[in-house]
């Protein structure tokens, strides 16, 4: 598909801004710094963007959309509801991996994005509670989840989503990128454990897992 003039020139923008956001932080980089790496004057970018915080955050904001993607694609192939937990977590912290500015965010280490990020967070984490919302109704219906009622899908979605988001935040804080899949797959197995027994594991056992 063809893009317009006007979309052309905001990817390309973001494109560049993108590179030098990941090699100098946010902090570092300048809207003139962006400007030379495009090849244009700054008048360019603030045609299209007020500021490099709001290039960023349409940088984040297309890195999660693709992140997002990655993790829907992989739940929907998975054809059980206990793949689909494990296509969920395992897809998107390898995702995030490979998103440096992602990845910063996670860590915590761009405390002055916060604010104008705070809206992009709130989206995104409606999304995958909707997500792993759709999970828990196919393993309900499936009958993986047979202790688990449909009065518990208000609440139980924002709980596992949360869950998820702080042991991720440790993992990258803690740089424990090794056998991480595994890491993750015992979390998962933890949470699948709870789901069937109705029951849910000590944080104990939580970071038995992340310790491995």
């Amino acid at each position: 598909m063809l893009l317009c003039k006007d979309e052309t020139t905001r990817a390309d923008i973001l494109h560049s801004a993108e590179k030098l956001f990941q090699h100098y932080g946010l902090k570092k980089t300048t809207m003139e710094d962006i400007a030379k790496a495009m090849g244009k004057g700054k008048s360019t970018l603030y045609y299209y963007y007020c500021s490099k915080e709001e290039i960023f955050e349409a940088v984040v904001k297309k890195d999660i959309g693709e992140v997002f993607r990655l993790t829907e694609q992989a739940v929907e192939f998975a054809e059980t509801a206990v793949n689909k937990f494990r296509a969920f977590a395992v897809t998107k912290i390898n995702a995030l991996q490979n998103k440096s500015n992602l990845y910063q965010l996670v860590r915590g280490d761009i405390q002055e994005s916060r604010k104008c990020l705070v809206h992009v967070k709130e989206d995104y984490s409606l999304q995958e509670i909707n997500l792993v919302k759709k999970i828990l109704s196919f393993g309900i219906s499936s009958g993986e989840f047979g202790n688990v009622s449909t009065d518990d899908l208000d609440i139980l979605p924002l709980i596992i989503v949360s869950a998820f988001v702080g042991l991720e935040r440790d993992l990258f804080v803690d740089k424990k990128f090794a056998d991480l899949e595994t890491r993750m797959d015992s979390i998962v197995n933890i949470l699948i454990n709870g789901l069937r027994n109705n029951q849910y594991k000590t944080q104990s056992s939580v970071k038995s897992a992340l310790s491995q």
